[in-house]
């Protein structure tokens, strides 16, 4: 695979891009977008870039194209199918497999309103703008292995990759997607415990952040459980017990994984 073609050059879009460049840097990158200074972007970024106004060209470019718009603007990318030249432009989608990251929109509305060769769908977070979010891929039970191979090195720019059925996608969101902001919201506490323990807060939240990446960075390196890991913390009778003690007291465990449930449903309820 030598091309790809990305509609949309908003955050997810441009982080897409760039973690393509990086990992792939002989695939050439063809970006649609509506917005002249985004479009300028990509020609700096050295990606082919086309307006709005040219969607059969850019669906000629190449037989792969990521979907990054958001879900509303789909109904307006084939909305204006009502003449032959139009009709024939969204036609065209019958040559391309369709990667998507549009939040919310089943395989099987894709499918319905674009009518692509191949389609699957995927589900990254804002840690792609570093190329670390948890990207959740679901396929058709149909997928070629030609389609599969080009949905992970796609999801891969982004991050790791995880397969998953589509009707878990709603479960990768409230874990991955939304469970970005648990974590901040935790690093801000912890900042603020800090704080009020009497490290001023710029030092207090650069030691949060510091606390909380080496921690990930045990649980990936060593393979243990967290259970695990936490048993080699606690002393009896010691420091950490204390402060663990009062995270369960106050809920903590439960708190997050309501948390996760739900933005799962609520994931789940814009699916419709």
């Amino acid at each position: 695979m030598k091309r790809i073609s990305v509609l949309g050059f908003g955050s997810m879009g441009e982080a897409l891009a760039r973690g393509l460049s990086e990992r792939h840097p002989d695939i050439e990158i063809a970006v649609l977008e509506k917005r002249a200074e985004r479009r300028s972007l990509c020609d700096t970024l050295g990606y082919r870039s086309f307006p709005q106004t040219e969607l059969a060209a850019f669906l000629g470019y190449c037989d792969t194209v990521v979907l990054s718009i958001k879900p509303q603007d789909l109904a307006a990318l084939t909305g204006s199918a009502t003449n032959d030249t139009e009709a024939t432009t969204i036609a065209r989608f019958a040559e391309v497999d369709v990667l998507s990251i549009l939040a919310g929109t089943p395989m099987a509305t894709l499918q319905a309103v674009l009518r692509p060769r191949g389609v699957a769908r995927l589900m990254p977070s804002l840690a792609a703008q570093v190329g670390r979010a948890a990207v959740g891929v679901a396929l058709p039970e149909s997928a070629s292995d030609a389609l599969r191979a080009k949905a992970l090195l796609v999801a891969e720019a982004m991050g790791t990759a995880y397969e998953l059925p589509e009707r878990l996608m709603s479960a990768i969101t409230g874990l991955s997607g939304s469970g970005l902001a648990y974590v901040f919201a935790f690093i801000h506490a912890l900042a603020l415990g800090g704080t009020r323990a009497g490290i001023p807060y710029s030092q207090s939240l650069a030691i949060a952040r510091e606390v909380t990446a080496g921690a990930a960075e045990l649980l990936s390196q060593t393979g243990d459980h967290p259970i695990e890991a936490l048993s080699r913390v606690i002393s009896p009778a010691g420091t950490t017990i204390e402060g663990v003690s009062v995270l369960e007291e106050r809920g903590f465990s439960a708190a997050v994984i309501d948390a996760v449930i739900a933005a799962a449903d609520r994931a789940a309820e814009l699916e419709g």
